[in-house]
């Protein structure tokens, strides 16, 4: 037994702790609670007050007046009709009080003492039926009643108060209906204020474990399968989470990226300046040409990373003006046709009229497409074409410019078509191709959410990958001019100052 003592408070405890994990009772809960609560028990005795005081309804025993008044209605009528009016005022001197004033009306709903009668008082004469009190805003009761000889007469009373009624009420044949109505109206408040709460309460716990550096915590499904604002907050804080997940994860493997990047150049830069302390002159050529090389590499790279980092904190290196898209497009076809003829490839465009892009950044916007079509470039196939098509698409409520580039190469894994905007995303067995390090296409992707725009990948079949390019355009700029079909040939153009691939 004194056991059973001492570990009866250690399990009392536990349970109040299970308790307390399932129901947040806390602040918020009980304000929910209360304000439900109070709120409902006001409408209860608002309905309750207002249908025993404004409306009619018939009382029946172990109610006082609905037992008294048989009573009191022989009592009265035969007075009445021993002793006429005069007995019958001895007998209402006798039995009126502070609570009650006795009327006795005759068949023809007079008085038999010829007082006046209110319409509230005739019409609950009317309303009187044999047997059943019926009572009018809690200060009026009729009560019909039949004598001896065959009259009818209707008792009536004009109660001073229907509190002590109200009381018995509640607290006498209706007790248990009372306890019910208490007992329901917590259970159905508490259940209300839970429902809203808890869901509250699992969404601040695991901001709590985000908070501690959980970054895979997530609201339980039971709250995000809710269908109400609270099933989308998590929703939102679950895809917030997410993407924090996702960034955090992405510096991680920027950081481990650049340190790759760096790390070869990094070590023949040193081997280099060894071998030149050495004094080895007749390797010296060599030595400075590799030194070019990578000093030129890491140049490169740090360039496109400062690129990258402004465009994602949304810093345009340049003003906004208005831009020809459609020439910026040839120049930037004609370079990559250049570089493209050195490997045995060519650079196709198909450009459907003239297009200004209004209030643009103009090396964001070259940067972009120079970066997508060299990529185009970069793996199509030898002897084949990269297809480049510019049009526009008006049926939307927001005209857009549409940018198509399509190579001839290998494509991507379906699973892989959005990683690639991903900054230093490579493939399986692309560490080592040359002319690229993974930067091209996420600088191009944050360069066209710089202009609202959209970039994404498809695979085409047989082979091929096909970028596009959606850029939003203004419904009343125009377009004009023939479409143009054409092998873009290398021809002089401005020096264009974007990092390319």
């Amino acid at each position: 037994m004194i056991a059973v003592g001492e570990h009866l408070p250690v399990n009392l405890q536990r349970t109040l702790c299970r308790l307390k994990a399932r129901v947040p009772v806390h602040r918020l809960f009980l304000k929910i609670f209360l304000w439900f609560w109070l709120t409902a028990w006001g409408i209860l005795a608002v309905v309750f007050l207002g249908n025993h005081l404004t409306g009619m309804r018939q009382i029946s025993a172990p109610n006082m007046y609905a037992t008294v008044a048989p009573i009191l209605a022989a009592e009265a009528v035969k007075a009445y009709e021993s002793g006429g009016s005069e007995a019958f005022a001895r007998f209402s001197q006798s039995n009126d009080n502070s609570e009650r004033q006795l009327f006795l009306l005759d068949g023809f709903y007079k008085d038999v003492l010829s007082r006046p009668l209110s319409g509230d008082g005739l019409r609950v004469a009317h309303a009187a039926k044999n047997g059943q009190l019926v009572v009018l805003r809690a200060h009026i009761a009729a009560y019909k009643f039949v004598s001896s000889s065959g009259r009818p007469y209707i008792l009536m009373l004009y109660l001073r108060s229907g509190v002590r009624e109200m009381v018995e009420t509640l607290f006498g044949e209706g007790l248990r209906y009372t306890i019910s109505v208490i007992l329901l109206v917590t259970l159905l408040c508490f259940a209300l204020a839970y429902h809203i709460a808890s869901p509250i309460h699992s969404i601040q716990s695991t901001a709590r474990r985000v908070a501690q550096g959980d970054l895979k915590a997530r609201v339980p499904a039971s709250v995000s399968q809710r269908f109400d604002e609270v099933a989308a907050l998590a929703k939102d804080f679950d895809s917030m989470v997410g993407r924090l997940d996702v960034l955090i994860q992405t510096q991680k493997n920027l950081l481990n990226s650049v340190s790759h990047e760096l790390r070869s150049p990094l070590a023949r830069i040193n081997l280099s300046l060894e071998i030149l302390k050495k004094g080895f002159v007749p390797a010296s050529d060599d030595i400075f040409q590799r030194l070019d090389r990578d000093i030129a590499k890491i140049d490169s790279l740090m360039s496109q990373l400062l690129t990258l980092s402004r465009l994602e904190s949304g810093i345009s290196p340049a003003e906004r003006e208005d831009v020809d898209f459609t020439q910026l497009i040839e120049e930037t076809a004609a370079d990559s046709n250049f570089e493209a003829q050195a490997s045995g490839k060519s650079v196709t465009l198909h450009a459907h009229g003239s297009i200004v892009i209004m209030n643009a950044d103009p090396h964001a916007l070259r940067s972009a497409c120079e970066n997508v079509m060299r990529n185009a470039v970069r793996f199509t196939q030898p002897g084949t074409d990269v297809e480049v098509v510019l049009e526009t698409d008006r049926s939307a409520p927001e005209a857009l410019a549409i940018l198509s580039v399509r190579d001839h190469g290998p494509g991507v894994p379906d699973d892989s078509l959005e990683a690639i905007f991903q900054p230093f995303f490579r493939m399986h067995g692309d560490s080592d191709a040359p002319g690229g390090n993974g930067l091209g296409l996420a600088i191009a992707a944050e360069a066209i959410r710089l202009h609202r725009g959209k970039i994404y990948a498809e695979n085409v079949h047989p082979t091929g990958l096909e970028v596009k390019v959606q850029l939003p355009i203004p419904h009343h700029v125009a377009v004009h001019g023939n479409e143009s079909s054409q092998i873009v040939s290398s021809r002089t153009v401005r020096p264009v100052d974007s990092v390319r691939e």
